[in-house]
């Protein structure tokens, strides 16, 4: 165990990049496994063929040899982490991409070890990557974040959920004017989503949301935008899902917006 840790630096990197709006990664892939997780920001990524969303509150895993590329569309600087796995440590994770949900502990282990890797001492150094390795295989493992699907009734039923136009407009009233059952949507979306409407539409809102708190949208104009009548419940609904208020949000947001790239 002790000589494994050792050596742990030398089968674990980590990285941090700083994306402008539609500065993109273009398709490769690497001999060792990537977890790519956004600090701050939203990048969208492709992988195999699929179209996969990276919030700050998930990350991705990337097995070897699996081609994928990315694209910041976020307004302001999307500030990006990358986790790269030698093939030897990757046999601990899935052999198909997959999403990781991250926590705030996560997140802040890997700023300590950016910090580290400038200032610290190599033993603490691998005594962090050894925690962030745990942390990573037991991390919630999701299909995806927002599915997508090209199936000719539910594409144009995901297309009016994700309009912000008709965010103030409850489920039930959007979904009135297709003719299908609210069984048949069941049945439909599960298959081809493995995912309900309701909280298909739920992340949908959540990814808007992020760009527009980071863009300067009030938490007020913004929760009304997304059919609330009380900001106390757009709060709450925004932190079970990003693990922070859209306050701190706003004030990380902020701060990043003085990093020199």
């Amino acid at each position: 165990m002790q000589n494994m840790l050792d050596q742990i630096e030398q089968r674990i990197e980590i990285s941090q990049y700083f994306y402008k709006k539609d500065e993109e990664v273009y398709p490769h892939s690497c001999i060792w496994g990537d977890f790519n997780m956004s600090l701050d920001g939203i990048l969208e990524y492709e992988v195999q063929a699929k179209k996969i969303w990276s919030p700050p509150s998930y990350g991705i895993w990337i097995p070897p040899h699996i081609p994928h590329h990315s694209i910041a569309v976020d307004q302001h600087t999307t500030h990006y982490a990358v986790i790269r796995l030698d093939p030897a440590l990757c046999l601990k994770f899935s052999a198909q991409p997959e999403m990781l949900s991250v926590s705030d502990f996560f997140r802040q282990l890997l700023l300590e070890a950016f910090h580290i890797q400038q200032h610290g001492k190599i033993e603490h150094y691998r005594h962090v990557l050894q925690v962030i390795l745990d942390q990573l295989c037991s991390a919630p493992k999701h299909h995806h974040y927002l599915p997508q699907t090209h199936h000719p009734v539910l594409k144009p039923i995901l297309e009016d959920l994700s309009n912000p136009e008709l965010f103030q407009q409850s489920l039930q009233q959007i979904l009135a004017s297709y003719t299908l059952s609210e069984r048949q949507l069941l049945r439909l979306s599960q298959a081809e989503l493995q995912l309900g409407l309701s909280e298909w539409r739920s992340r949908a809102k959540i990814l808007h949301a992020i760009m527009q708190l980071r863009q300067g949208q009030s938490i007020k104009a913004l929760s009304i935008e997304l059919g609330y009548q009380h900001s106390s419940n757009f709060i709450e609904f925004f932190k079970r899902y990003t693990g922070q208020t859209p306050a701190q949000l706003k004030t990380h947001a902020s701060s990043c917006g003085n990093i020199n790239i």
